[in-house]
Order: C-alpha cells, then sequence, then structure tokens
C-alpha cells in the first residue's frame, strides 16, 4: 500500500471515529434534553438533565480539536517514525 493511501485510509479512519463519538454524544444531549420535558419533575432534576445534555453536547469541541490534530500527526509522519522502534 502506497504512503498517500495509507495517509487518506487513516483520515478516514480518523474522521469516522470522530463523527461516531459526535453522533453518541449528541444523542444522549438529545436524551437528556427530552427528560428535561416530563411532566411534574422536580425543578432541580430539570436543570440536573439539562446540565448532562450540555456537558454531552460540549465533549464534541473537544474531539474535533484532537481530530485536528491526528491530522497533523498523520500528515507529518509521526506514526511512520514511532512505528520503526
Amino acid at each position: 500500500m502506497s504512503t498517500k493511501t495509507w495517509k487518506q485510509r487513516q483520515r478516514r479512519q480518523a474522521a469516522q471515529s470522530v463523527a461516531m463519538f459526535a453522533l453518541l454524544q449528541l444523542a444522549c444531549a438529545g436524551c437528556f434534553a427530552a427528560l428535561c420535558f416530563i411532566p411534574d419533575l422536580p425543578r432541580w432534576l430539570v436543570w440536573l438533565f439539562a446540565a448532562l445534555a450540555g456537558v454531552c453536547g460540549v465533549l464534541v469541541i473537544p474531539a474535533l480539536v484532537v481530530l485536528k490534530q491526528r491530522f497533523k500527526e498523520i500528515e507529518g509522519g509521526e506514526y511512520d517514525a514511532a512505528a520503526q522502534y
């Protein structure tokens, strides 16, 4: 397999991993947000579910930062250099 093809495959796998993580986090955020609309729920529990939904949604941002770093590692050949040891 050529280096270019290998790099493309690594980039695609990294992007798919982050996309799957983001989808799962957003699904959890949606579930927590839906729980906020249960009638007669104590106010503290509504705030708890809202906070959990927010945390799940915010976790997508660091995942995108890590993806950007991973792309730089793939392009820089750091994985190739580490594989030689």
